[in-house]
């Protein structure tokens, strides 16, 4: 008997709920493994350099070759033939939509040094590792809202390689054509510190850990490190999938049952809260420009207010469409980076803090995101040309300060429209006084 077409939807729906039903209870399982790896640095390092020597010293199982994809490579990859970039094979991937990576401006990457991995074979072992030289001008240091290397960078140099991986090995060679939209789900960054990054080059050592199948979805788990110098100072995990454009199109969110309220529709909102616009923010950072890293129209803050009763910042920003990131990111899908949305709520939580800190506090650099616990997101929705509004709130949990520091904690939320698509667990900044001034 044929099935109806409504029945399919239904059923094609519960099987996604089900495959990231799935994917949530692998990365709790996962979470207290990652976080004793975190705590034990060296041992972490450690159990990374056995598994790749274990790697090769396995012939049968993998194919290991050094090779050196230069950006020229790369930028064919993120716009032009992917074949010219991986080779012959791939040419059918020139002929339809497949997943890239991102282009112009939000390619974060310089050099492929190292890569390992059987072709078509979907399983782990298999690395990659990476280097992004940081210009002294580099444009997301000129444009930073706040002093230092912005957040959404950060995570996109450390999650970029992870999409290459995925490419070189085939993925879109094994699994059905139309899974050709690739979305970061979900992960985790330790910041051991921060360092001064201008004029460094950041290499990152990524590695597959799982790839997953279930009701149509195909999900990849990836562990990565950046360093400088052979020192690591973030280390963190992150899983991907390839969806079909019908899963992508009904966006559901986070709340697949009772929907969590916006502050801003509540009852007696804007009373008792600081409201600062787009002119005034732009007061709060070292940069005037404000232009490819403006995420927000309007803040409002309250020093009392949020879950914990300690401080709240709201944020929105309406959209047009035609935001520069939709072209960069990526070619023939344009979406809104995560990451950006994440930059959104870091600056959230720099007005804040620059606030907090006029008159005598208001000479500060800030350091790191150094924090004790990772900070966690989860994805379940995107931002692209058709929306017209994106909102965040950041609720501050704890904060500290000192003569030398501020450091506030938080968790966040993200909406796009109505739909609560994102959300961030122990986000945090620290500053400190900046003596040389």
């Amino acid at each position: 008997m044929i099935e109806s077409s409504s029945f399919n939807k239904n059923r094609h729906s519960r099987h996604t709920i089900r495959a990231l039903d799935i994917l949530d209870g692998e990365i709790s399982r996962s979470n207290a493994v990652h976080q004793s790896l975190l705590e034990n640095q060296s041992q972490a390092l450690r159990t990374i350099t056995d598994i790749r020597n274990f790697s090769a010293s396995n012939n049968h199982a993998i194919h290991i070759r050094e090779l050196l994809f230069s950006k020229e490579h790369l930028e064919e990859f993120a716009t032009g033939s992917i074949a010219k970039c991986f080779g012959p094979e791939y040419k059918v991937l020139d002929q339809r939509k497949s997943p890239r990576i991102p282009n112009g401006l939000l390619l974060l990457i310089d050099r492929v040094t190292e890569i390992s991995g059987e072709r078509q074979n979907l399983n782990p072992p298999a690395s990659i590792t990476t280097e992004f030289d940081i210009k002294d001008n580099a444009w997301f240091i000129q444009e930073s809202n706040y002093p230092g290397i912005p957040l959404s960078i950060l995570m996109e140099i450390a999650l970029q390689p992870c999409g290459i991986l995925s490419a070189y090995l085939g993925t879109s060679l094994v699994i059905p054509a139309e899974n050709n939209l690739f979305r970061n789900l979900d992960g985790n960054i330790k910041f051991y510190s921060t360092p001064d990054l201008r004029g460094k080059t950041v290499t990152n050592k990524a590695e597959l850990i799982k790839t997953i199948s279930s009701g149509g979805l195909y999900i990849q788990e990836f562990r990565f490190e950046l360093s400088v110098s052979g020192s690591t100072f973030l280390a963190g995990e992150s899983s991907f999938g390839y969806f079909t454009q019908g899963v992508m199109d009904k966006q559901s969110g986070l709340d697949l049952a009772e929907k969590r309220l916006k502050i801003t529709g509540q009852q007696g909102f804007p009373e008792g809260y600081i409201s600062l616009n787009s002119e005034a923010l732009l007061s709060l950072g070292e940069s005037q420009t404000g232009r490819h890293l403006d995420l927000t129209d309007h803040i409002w803050l309250r020093k009392d207010g949020g879950r914990s009763g300690q401080g709240v910042v709201i944020g929105q920003k309406s959209l047009k469409g035609n935001e520069w990131f939709f072209k960069n990111h990526f070619y023939q899908d344009p979406v809104m980076p995560g990451s950006l949305g994440i930059e959104a709520i870091a600056q959230g939580l720099w007005a804040i803090a620059a606030d907090k800190t006029r008159g005598s506090w208001s000479d500060y650099t800030l350091v790191d995101f150094a924090c004790e616990e990772p900070v966690r997101w989860k994805y379940r929705g995107q931002v692209t040309p058709e929306n017209r509004n994106m909102y965040f709130e950041v609720h501050i949990k704890e904060r500290s300060k000192s003569v030398s520091f501020v450091e506030l904690k938080a968790d966040a939320d993200f909406w796009v429209g109505d739909v609560r698509i994102y959300s961030v667990e122990n986000i945090s900044m620290r500053f400190k006084e900046n003596r040389a001034r």
